[in-house]
């Protein structure tokens, strides 16, 4: 299973031809929650190439197993990574379905690197192939089930009946949510790699106390992209009326006032203020925050060195005891 993470992760990185923005007519017009992530849109980000570049320095790492995944080859086949999910009930997974857009390599790159692993592994991959669907379709660990509805585009799901509804929504069989009428995109800009939102907030039931805030918006939203040397961070909550922006925006503004006292190592988060834009409507309440990349750098890097530290101290820790 590990090698089948190391073989997703994989097509995640390296050089990209084709960017993929979000493509509304391939999600359900009934998703209660979405995400999406633009692989060419976040390779092309300062943050992007670092994150990735690390991600494929750990799988090289953390590759036990005889078989060698040619990165360079795999990765520029991903173009982009859409999921969403129609209920928070108590098994949302069963719920919700991951789109995969691929380049038209991916499916036969993944076809042979199954028959290699086959072959080395005695046939023991935990990956069946399934002869009794109408798509090319697989199942991981007895538990998730992908199918090829193209040779560009896999679904993937928990639940074999999220992947055939969501073939009808792909096939335009369904109602998409560029169609309908949903209030899941509160407000969307140029320039992002990512982008999360939920409706419904204010009907969830079981909240976390540190999340009780979310529960005066109707829907929340987050994106995260770039714009020159700048990291920019977008939250959006969606409200019933002026009042409630009014309240959540005096909230937010408050919170990250406090944060702006905050230093992670040697860098002050000091411009958080300098650098915040908020937006108030009866409808939505935004907030844009712009932070150097430089700067994020070497908070990550603070906080990789304090983790380092903290691990490298607990078998001294051990032998005394």
């Amino acid at each position: 299973m590990k090698s089948i993470i190391h073989l997703t992760t994989a097509l995640a990185l390296g050089n990209f031809a084709w960017s993929a923005p979000l493509d509304t007519q391939i999600v359900a017009d009934d998703a209660k929650w979405l995400a999406h992530l633009d692989m060419q849109a976040l390779k092309d980000s300062m943050i992007g190439g670092f994150a990735l570049a690390r991600a494929k320095e750990e799988i090289a790492k953390e590759n036990g197993t005889p078989i060698s995944i040619d990165i360079d080859l795999v990765a520029e086949e991903l173009h982009s990574v859409t999921a969403y999910g129609t209920s928070f009930d108590k098994e949302p997974d069963k719920s919700s379905v991951l789109i995969v857009r691929t380049g038209p390599r991916a499916r036969s790159i993944i076809d042979a690197y199954i028959a290699s692993m086959e072959m080395k592994l005695e046939g023991k991959t935990g990956i069946k192939r399934l002869d009794d669907k109408a798509y090319d379709t697989y199942l991981i660990g007895n538990e998730v089930y992908a199918s090829f509805l193209r040779d560009d585009l896999c679904v993937s799901s928990k639940s074999y009946d999220q992947i055939e509804k969501a073939q009808r929504v792909i096939e335009g069989e369904s109602g998409n949510l560029e169609e309908s009428d949903s209030e899941l995109l509160i407000k969307i800009g140029a320039g992002f790699f990512f982008l999360a939102t939920a409706n419904g907030l204010d009907s969830i039931g079981e909240v976390p106390p540190q999340a009780k805030i979310l529960q005066k918006a109707k829907g929340g939203q987050l994106v995260l992209g770039e714009r020159g040397e700048m990291f920019r961070v977008n939250l959006a909550l969606s409200t019933p009326d002026a009042e409630v922006s009014s309240q959540l925006s005096r909230i937010i503004q408050g919170m990250v006032a406090l944060a702006s006292f905050a230093e992670v190592g040697n860098e002050s988060l000091n411009t958080l203020m300098n650098n915040l834009d908020v937006e108030e409507t009866d409808r939505y309440v935004s907030f844009n925050i712009e932070y150097p990349v430089v700067g994020l750098f070497n908070i990550l890097q603070a906080l990789e060195d304090q983790k380092d530290s903290e691990e490298s101290e607990v078998p001294v820790a051990n032998e005394e005891a």
